[in-house]
């Protein structure tokens, strides 16, 4: 797969625009193109994460990923005249909002009688992957996933989405983040750093499942917090 990201502006001429431009040999700033390839065709995935700095040109990617905009807000769409357990898959199964609810780490049964912005930050990132979990389109992008939310929150968050999501057969998020230190928390099936264009792909095992040595985790998070219930 080859993307190319072209993004332009209007090449300013002002005073102070045109000292940039002979104090720091900058001819042109109007016109920003780079070129992506990631080799994944043909392998079979759930779960991409792409890594890099901010303006390293990850939204851009995202935006064409699946040659069309498919990047969702966790954090849009959400009505705040109703609880968050009226706004995930509200014409679905009751048991299911619930599950996903938990199995995301948001146990807090009282926040479920809130809307969603009466939440913490660390109770809307698991609210909306809750909800992307049972909305589960065949295909989406997340835009800055875990940004909002404490190192250990988003660590823990990123775990639980990926154990979710994987029972969803056949569907692919591919995730975007400035954060690395979520890569083996994640486990996802490949890897994309936009600042070294490196692809890193989880190895199969030899029963062909996926291996979880290949984005090594240096502390294993043991017990059933993800699914403890709080009355």
């Amino acid at each position: 797969m080859k993307i190319t990201v072209t993004n332009c502006t209007k090449n300013f001429e002002s005073y102070r625009a045109q000292r940039v431009k002979s104090l720091f040999n900058a001819e042109d700033g109007s016109t920003f193109t780079k070129e992506f390839e990631l080799d994944i065709d043909g392998l079979d995935w759930g779960i991409g994460l792409i890594v890099g700095a901010s303006g390293s040109g990850k939204t851009s990617i995202g935006r064409q990923f699946f040659n069309q905009d498919k990047i969702t807000n966790l954090y849009d769409g959400w009505d705040i005249s109703k609880p968050i357990i009226d706004c995930i898959l509200p014409n679905g199964n009751f048991n299911s909002a619930t599950g996903a609810l938990a199995a995301v780490g948001l146990g807090d049964v009282p926040s479920w009688l809130r809307p969603f912005n009466a939440l913490s930050n660390g109770q809307q990132f698991r609210a909306g992957l809750a909800r992307l979990i049972t909305d589960a389109p065949d295909e989406v992008v997340v835009d800055e996933f875990t940004s909002v939310v404490d190192r250990q929150i988003a660590k823990i968050g990123a775990m639980a989405f990926a154990k979710s999501w994987r029972r969803n057969k056949g569907k692919k998020v591919v995730l975007l983040s400035c954060h690395y230190d979520i890569i083996e928390w994640l486990q996802p099936d490949w890897v994309y750093d936009v600042n070294t264009k490196v692809l890193k792909k989880k190895l199969k095992s030899g029963n062909d499942r996926a291996s979880n040595l290949t984005f090594g985790r240096s502390t294993e998070l043991t017990g059933s917090c993800l699914k403890s219930i709080i009355i």
